[in-house]
C-alpha cells in the first residue's frame, strides 16, 4: 500500500506541474530543485515486549510472571542531523513538491528487570531488552502555502529505517537461559509541517517538525536449562521518533 501512495503521490505532482499555472505572486518562486543541512534532536521511543511462547521450563505461572514485568517502554531524546532535497512547483501561492530526506538517530536504549520467581520462590529471574536504531529515511511528498519571502507547509509519506532487538533471559533457579538478536529493516509512515524565510535568490532558512511511526520487528528465542529444557520466549519492540529540526536551504532555480 505504501508503493502505491508513493506513486500516487509522484503522478499528483507530475500532473500538476502539466497543468495551467497560475501567475505567481509577487515575492520569491518556490519553483526548482534544492537541497538542505538539518540539524537539531530526536526523541525516540519503543514498546519492547517479551511473552512466553511454548511452555516447557517455563510453566503457566512464569508466563504469566513475564508477560507482567516483559511490557516495557523505551525512550531516548538525541541530537540529530541529516540532508534533504527535493522538486517544488509554485502555482499562485500553492507550492506543491516532493522530498526525499535521511537522518542520524543514534538510537541504543535498554531495560533490566530482576525479581524474584513466582514459581521457584528463593531464586531470581532477569529479562533483559535492548532497542538500537541509527538512521532513518523518508520520501514525502510537500503541500505549502507561499507569502512573499515565507513558506509554510505540511509533508506525510513512507518511511524506513533498520532497527535490532536484542533480548536475554536468565534465571538461578535451574540455569535457565533464553538469548536472541535480530536487525530488520522495517518501514514506516513520517507526517509533519514546517516553514522557510527566503534570504536571498539561493538560500533559506527552515524549521520542521516530523513525527514517524514504524513497523515493530518480531523474534521468537529458545529456552535452555539443566532440568527439562525447552520451550520458547516471543519479543517485539516498535519505534516512534519526533524529531525537531532546523538547517539551511539551497535553491538552484529560486527562490
Amino acid at each position: 500500500m505504501r508503493v502505491r501512495y508513493a506513486g500516487f503521490a509522484i503522478a499528483f505532482l507530475a500532473g500538476a506541474t502539466g497543468a495551467t499555472a497560475q501567475p505567481v505572486p509577487a515575492g520569491n518562486d518556490w519553483s526548482g530543485f534544492y537541497v538542505a543541512g538539518l540539524v537539531g534532536g530526536t526523541n525516540s521511543q519503543s514498546n519492547v515486549k517479551t511473552t512466553a511462547g511454548v511452555l516447557q521450563y517455563l510453566d503457566a505461572t512464569d508466563a504469566r510472571q513475564i508477560a507482567r514485568v516483559g511490557d516495557n517502554d523505551l525512550e531516548d531524546w538525541r541530537p540529530s542531523g541529516g540532508l534533504a532535497g527535493g522538486y517544488g512547483r509554485q502555482f499562485g501561492n500553492i507550492v506543491i513538491g516532493i522530498e526525499a530526506s535521511a537522518n542520524s538517530l543514534f538510537l541504543d536504549e535498554d531495560h533490566v528487570t530482576r525479581q524474584e520467581m513466582d514459581a521457584n520462590p528463593g531464586s531470581q529471574s532477569t529479562i533483559r531488552q535492548s532497542v538500537s536504531a541509527d538512521w532513518m529515511a523518508t520520501l514525502r511528498p510537500r503541500l505549502g502555502w507561499a507569502q512573499d519571502n515565507w513558506l509554510g507547509y505540511v509533508t506525510g509519506g513512507i518511511a524506513v529505517t533498520r532497527l535490532k532487538l536484542d533480548t536475554l533471559y536468565t534465571d538461578n533457579a535451574f540455569s535457565g537461559l533464553s538469548q536472541g538478536s535480530k536487525s530488520e529493516l522495517v518501514t514506516g509512515w513520517s507526517a509533519g509541517l514546517g516553514g522557510e524565510y527566503a534570504l536571498d535568490q539561493g538560500w533559506s532558512l527552515r524549521g520542521e517538525y516530523l513525527y514517524t511511526r514504524f513497523d515493530q520487528i518480531n523474534l521468537v528465542s529458545n529456552v535452555t536449562s539443566t532440568n527439562n529444557s525447552g520451550g520458547t520466549l516471543n519479543h517485539s519492540g516498535d519505534l516512534d521518533t519526533h524529531g525537531l529540526f532546523i538547517g539551511a536551504v539551497y535553491h538552484f532555480t529560486g527562490p
